[in-house]
């Protein structure tokens, strides 16, 4: 061959190669913090390196330098890196500054509410404060191996933790002097911080958390099937309609895992057939009452539970479990749950709205998911007074229709 020729092809080689490299987005090489597992109305990603924008859509992956934007009537979730799930709300802005796994040092995330709010099952990253950091506008929070929500509005942070303990540090925005903990390791569950950074501990959620579902309007739900994959969950599945024997045994097993685990990983949920359940999901309409207790399994720490009583309603058009209650009693009194929440293919994510024992209120989470195609919901549920939390009660259950 000539070596004029070969001067000339290797010359044009080098250059293609370099042209394509300085057409690829940064975000080619910057490290990929999660990706979109649900993406409902408007949801964007900006690349902070070059203020380049992209649409987020089921599968569509985030990276350390970006900053998602969820639009009015609109909502996405996150599948971190380590595990994490991250519901965000509509008109939230979530600023990824660095989420590393970081092998034997434990990883570490750094994250910014800059407006709007989440809601977030953690994932392997936990423990100590100085792996975790959520910056909002009147200080940073930690966290300790948790399930907990958090959003700004109207100049106020609002905070509810249902597992686990934050720890939130207002000394950086406001010179606040020591942390206030909430959760398990502090006196409340539940608080309001001022844009002064003023604390107000509450006995209940507070009534200013948007809901995850009920911002989402008809429109935004109405997208293809894809995008309509999952939702903000407890991470729990769902089995597709009249399932095949392999796929059924494949459920069983993961179902049995979720009993022991907060969430199951990315790959249990790609192997279940997601897209075919979301279909399944979007094809049914109305609503459906799920009123008839077919079996639960209840226990308290004061002794034997009666007088057993669950129902919820699910509004299929809109994708939400618009109410929801269970009581039943034992020697301290009735225990009451009121809750609704968001129909995801994953399960479901049910708020309680309030809760009591007695006469002391009580909080707690509600788990539930569908089995028999949609015909069943099995779930489980743990209750535990906030005064005295050894208090406590918790059961497994199976609802059906009428």
């Amino acid at each position: 061959m000539n070596s004029n020729f070969k001067l000339i092809a290797t010359f044009t080689l080098v250059s293609t190669a370099m042209a394509l490299a300085l057409t690829l987005p940064f975000c080619a090489v910057a490290d990929q913090a999660g990706k979109t597992i649900m993406s409902r109305g408007n949801v964007i990603a900006t690349d902070t390196s070059n203020e380049s924008n992209r649409a987020l859509k089921r599968r569509s992956p985030i990276y350390d330098v970006d900053v998602v934007n969820t639009g009015e009537s609109s909502q996405a979730q996150l599948r971190m890196q380590d595990g994490a799930l991250i519901a965000l709300k509509a008109q939230t802005q979530l600023k990824i500054e660095e989420y590393n796994l970081g092998g034997a040092e434990g990883g570490s995330v750094v994250m910014e509410l800059i407006s709007g709010g989440l809601r977030t099952i953690t994932g392997e990253i936990k423990g100590d404060k100085s792996n975790y950091k959520l910056k909002t506008p009147v200080g940073s929070i930690g966290i300790r191996g948790t399930h907990y929500e958090v959003e700004w509005k109207n100049n106020e942070l609002f905070l509810a933790v249902w597992d686990g303990t934050i720890e939130v540090d207002m000394s950086n925005a406001t010179g606040a002097e020591g942390p206030v903990l909430l959760g398990k390791g502090g006196d409340f569950s539940f608080a309001k911080v001022s844009e002064s950074g003023a604390v107000t501990s509450l006995l209940k959620p507070p009534s200013e958390l948007s809901s995850l579902s009920s911002s989402v309007s008809e429109s935004a739900q109405s997208n293809d099937t894809e995008e309509q994959g999952t939702a903000v969950a407890s991470a729990e599945l769902d089995p597709t309609e009249q399932p095949t024997p392999i796929l059924e045994g494949s459920f069983s097993q993961v179902a049995n895992d979720v009993s022991q685990n907060e969430y199951i990983n990315e790959q249990e949920l790609d192997s279940l057939g997601t897209e075919d359940i979301s279909e399944l999901i979007s094809e049914r309409t109305g609503s459906t009452a799920y009123t008839v207790l077919e079996s639960i399994d209840a226990s308290s720490s004061l002794g034997a539970v009666t007088a057993i009583n669950m129902q919820m309603t699910v509004n299929f058009d809109r994708g939400t479990v618009e109410q929801g209650a269970l009581s039943f009693q034992d020697s301290g009194g009735e225990w009451f749950a009121a809750f609704n929440g968001l129909i995801t293919t994953e399960g479901m994510d049910l708020g309680v709205n309030f809760a009591s024992h007695g006469n002391n209120l009580a909080n707690g989470t509600i788990q539930s998911r569908f089995i028999d195609g949609l015909d069943k919901l099995s779930g489980n549920f743990n209750l535990r007074e906030i005064d005295n939390p050894s208090v406590s009660a918790r059961g497994d259950f199976l609802l059906g229709q009428p």
